[in-house]
């Protein structure tokens, strides 16, 4: 049944749903929140569909892995077929809480708590009104995403925009994106200032598909070849060969170095630490820590207007304003307005001081303690607490 291999310091026990550790924002996340929830001396589990992926060493040896079974498909398609086992683990194991790692499985986790004592835990990873997005398919996609908030217990949102569209349903809660690690802070007390006559080190940092937009801002860097630049993609993705040929289209092949994923947070960490700008083209995102991670790095950001989300935080942090989506144009002159006004170092501490690992996990377990204490004790107790 459900159980810790720590002795437990806590009255509730949580069980967090992941697909499969993969390469996005979110599975690490998940894993980060088990990890801690561990160490803190919560009875907790991951629940997976598949255990392989990217971020599969980052997993806790100590935790308790449990496999959700699937019939196959797509993610999409495999998540939906998955319903009747993960309802019917949730009623043998009996966890406090159930926490969804993001958007696709928020629904699933949401109907298997249904007329059982465990709460639903939603969390917001992407954007619920897409930038651009109007009309009919705006309108479905934010009355889908009410529906999931009303349906669960608690659902985390990244920025005030959110929390403001899901006000009327049910309890949304913003917290700290977990993000800022001690390398990332060691890479910033580290770095070595820029000298005059060395080329720019900028970095690029996702999947190469076309939500991160990566052809966008090769085509702004197509309009400042006048300047000394070296850009770094860290990503691997569908889209690897149409960008390594846009580069050498715009004649900035020699300038371009496609270095694959980089899945070490350490190893990320220290490329951020050497880069002088992060360049963001998303046409969509939930928060995007790569935004956070640079900054607590040392570096500044240009970033599109992929979500409400980060204007606030790029404003703390004395950073250039966001540029429309898709504007290659409007991208290139951010870029260069940045390179000759760096933000100070303080402004960008204070912006990403909250999204600290620990700081912002001891947030997500204070909602969780918080959570379980509002509910009145089921008759039969949790395993995990016998």
């Amino acid at each position: 049944m459900f159980q810790s291999r720590r002795p437990s310091a806590r009255n509730f026990s949580v069980a967090v749903y992941l697909y499969q550790p993969g390469d996005g924002g979110l599975d690490r996340v998940a894993i980060l929140l088990a990890n801690h929830l561990l160490r803190r001396g919560v009875p907790v589990e991951l629940w997976m569909t598949r255990t392989d992926g990217a971020c599969a060493h980052l997993i806790d040896p100590a935790l308790t892995i449990r496999h959700v079974p699937t019939v196959g498909g797509t993610r999409r398609l495999s998540m939906i077929a998955q319903f009747p086992a993960l309802a019917t683990m949730v009623r043998r194991h009996r966890p406090d809480i159930l926490y969804s790692a993001g958007n696709q499985s928020n629904m699933l986790v949401a109907l298997a708590t249904l007329g059982t004592a465990t709460q639903a835990v939603s969390r917001i990873s992407n954007p619920i009104v897409r930038p651009g997005q109007h009309g009919p398919s705006a309108w479905m996609r934010l009355k889908r995403f009410r529906a999931i908030a009303w349906l669960s217990d608690l659902t985390i949102v990244m920025g005030e925009h959110d929390r403001a569209l899901l006000a009327q349903s049910g309890d949304a809660r913003l917290l700290p994106r977990p993000t800022v690690t001690r390398a990332m802070e060691q890479a910033c007390s580290g770095r070595a200032p820029r000298r005059p006559g060395d080329p720019w080190r900028l970095l690029m940092v996702g999947r190469l598909a076309g939500q991160k937009d990566q052809a966008m801002a090769l085509t702004a860097l197509g309009q400042l070849r006048h300047h000394d630049w070296r850009l770094t993609i860290a990503g691997q993705g569908p889209l690897r060969a149409d960008l390594e040929r846009q580069c050498v289209a715009l004649g900035i092949a020699d300038r371009v170095d496609f270095a694959g994923f980089v899945c070490d947070p350490d190893r990320l960490a220290a490329l951020m630490g050497q880069t002088d700008l992060l360049l963001q083209p998303s046409r969509w995102e939930g928060l995007c820590a790569t935004l956070i991670e640079a900054m607590a790095c040392g570096a500044d950001v240009v970033a599109t207007d992929s979500t409400p989300n980060i204007r606030p935080l790029l404003a703390a942090g004395g950073q250039h304003p966001v540029t429309p989506v898709g504007d290659a144009g409007a991208f290139a002159r951010a870029i260069e307005r940045s390179m000759t006004r760096p933000a100070p170092a303080a402004m960008r501490a204070v912006a990403i001081r909250d999204h600290s690992v620990d700081r912002a996990l001891d947030r997500y377990l204070r909602a969780f303690e918080g959570l379980a204490g509002s509910r009145v004790r089921q008759p039969i107790p949790s395993p995990a607490l016998s």
